[in-house]
């Protein structure tokens, strides 16, 4: 679990929600002011990495998942390919993309400098949105006021934390979480669902086919569930590929009060 003041989660399970929603956070764009501009920018991100004269920060944090998820399905695999070794293997990344964040790239402190700052931000890299500047919720900048915003006029910037258990028969138990150091599955307050977008890939893909990173990927097959521990069917003949999903808390009569989306997340289906 990690402990109080954690921004990276040292936990497996923990560090599989976050390295996995940041990273598709990174690809999005934010609207700040009148300018929609990626995330990844905004963050400073498009600069070389440290130590490198090819490589940017954006690859170099996104190399960090791409290891992570060559690992994972096999951790979450308890019964088969579960090991010492795997766990410590996670254990490694999760190590270096720490010290990385530290001494090299400081990931984090990149974001915390960026010029405006949204509560989202804070809510998907694990900060305090206190942090976050006034015209988006917190901070300390000069901002014109306004009328007092609340939970049943905006959208809820709280993203869905996903543990995904591959079950067997081409199903997926879908646990979602409203913090990543939850231990019980359970809806956000104010939401009656958990919407869900997915899909099923071939773990080698056709050339120049790339794996959705948004839920506006038109591949995707759009669900929902009233219950935040649910299974998701994904058809027959699917052992072997690869699930991929996004999820988000979701109102059933107020839609556009719907939060953001979490993900991708992915696991191998059985």
């Amino acid at each position: 679990m990690s402990s109080p003041g954690t921004v990276i989660p040292r936990e497996i399970e923990a560090f599989n929600a976050w390295i996995t929603t940041t990273n598709a956070y990174l690809l999005l764009n934010t609207l700040v002011g009148s300018t929609s501009t990626q995330n990844a920018t905004r963050f400073g991100f498009g600069a070389l990495s440290y130590n490198s004269t090819t490589q940017t920060i954006l690859q170099a944090f996104q190399a960090y998942l791409a290891q992570w998820q060559a690992k994972y399905p096999a951790w979450l695999d308890k019964k088969g390919q579960r090991s010492e070794a795997v766990t410590n293997a996670l254990h490694l990344i999760i190590d270096a993309l720490v010290a990385d964040d530290k001494t090299g790239n400081k990931y984090i402190q990149k974001i915390k400098a960026t010029s405006v700052l949204t509560a989202l931000d804070c809510t998907t890299f694990n900060l305090p949105v206190k942090l976050a500047s006034p015209l988006t919720g917190g901070g300390s900048h000069v901002h014109t006021t306004a009328p007092a915003a609340t939970a049943r006029t905006i959208p809820t910037s709280e993203q869905v934390f996903v543990k995904l258990i591959p079950v067997g028969g081409n199903q997926i138990k879908c646990k979602c979480y409203k913090k990543s150091t939850d231990k019980r599955a359970g809806k956000l307050k104010g939401f009656d669902l958990v919407e869900v977008g997915w899909a099923v890939f071939p773990n080698v893909l056709p050339a120049g086919t790339l794996l959705p990173t948004d839920a506006g990927d038109s591949r995707l097959t759009a669900g929902h569930s009233t219950k935040a521990d649910f299974l998701q069917s994904t058809g027959t003949g699917n052992a072997g590929k690869t699930f991929i999903a996004f999820f988000r808390w979701a109102k059933s009569k107020h839609p556009t009060l719907d939060g953001p989306w979490s993900g991708p997340f992915t696991c191998t289906v059985l």
